[in-house]
């Protein structure tokens, strides 16, 4: 789909934007035709350049000041085993120079109250390799077994306001633990962020970000499961002075963006 580039453009059109057309007056009648040729006019851009500037800008004078990814993942098993991750990441803007923050969580625990005999000696496979060629995105459910209930759920919240004080605090870059066949990880690296719920048999959960993804997936080859992937991604944007434009703000986010190093980095 091809959108619309011109020179001058509306604060207050969110879609195709409009142009103001200077008018000539008095103008000669053997200059009208140079006089169109001068007005701005509606040029159309290429998939590639709507790609690259997406995301980029905020309209209407508001500026992001806050954005944070929050992902919990749960996984309650039939023979009892309940395995617990979630990871908190913050981009906190206000300050003119971007700061990173992550807290992740985790745990282990087990239900006797619900152990029953899983998949009578059967050995079920499943392979989620092809989720690697897939780009932004993902949602991925495969299930191998019965009476599984799953559930891959994400929104994404847009607001104006104060974000509050500072978000999680500085955790470990990684955390992990293992009990038995069970084991469990929330982790932050120089490319990737996520969490990953494992059963020894049984299949994994798990949601991430990075290398050109957000994703979640649920490969179970099991009966009686119940699974929750849930990631939540909120922006938070507060007004600009009156004394600072839209433009000024975006040119001094990109100039400082080129600073930024990668997720967890120095």
């Amino acid at each position: 789909m091809n959108a619309c580039r011109a020179k001058r453009m509306s604060s207050k059109t969110s879609g195709w934007l409009l142009l103001g057309l200077l008018a000539s007056t008095g103008a000669q009648a053997e200059n009208r035709a140079e006089d169109r040729a001068d007005r701005p006019r509606l040029q159309e851009i290429t998939d590639a350049e709507l790609a690259a500037m997406r995301g980029r800008y905020t309209l209407a004078g508001n500026a992001v000041a806050w954005f944070g990814v929050s992902l919990i993942s749960q996984w309650h098993s039939a023979d009892g085993q309940q395995l617990n991750a979630g990871l908190q990441l913050n981009f906190d803007l206000r300050s003119g120079r971007p700061r990173f923050s992550y807290q992740p969580t985790i745990s282990i625990g087990y239900d006797d109250s619900s152990s029953v005999a899983l998949n009578g000696g059967s050995v079920r496979h499943i392979d989620s390799a092809g989720l690697a060629n897939v780009d932004g995105f993902v949602q991925a459910v495969q299930l191998a077994g019965d009476g599984n209930r799953v559930s891959n759920q994400a929104l994404l919240i847009v607001r104006d306001g104060n974000p509050g004080e500072a978000g999680a605090e500085q955790g470990p870059l990684a955390l992990d633990q293992q009990a038995g066949p069970a084991s469990v990880q929330a982790y932050v690296d120089g490319q990737r962020a996520g969490v990953l719920l494992q059963l020894a048999g049984q299949g994994q959960v798990r949601q991430w970000l990075g290398n050109g993804q957000i994703g979640q997936a649920v490969a179970l080859g099991t009966d009686g499961s119940w699974v929750s992937n849930q990631l939540r991604m909120e922006v938070v944007r507060t007004p600009m002075s009156n004394g600072v434009s839209l433009t000024q703000n975006v040119a001094q986010a990109l100039a400082s963006s080129r600073g930024l190093g990668p997720i967890g980095g120095p």
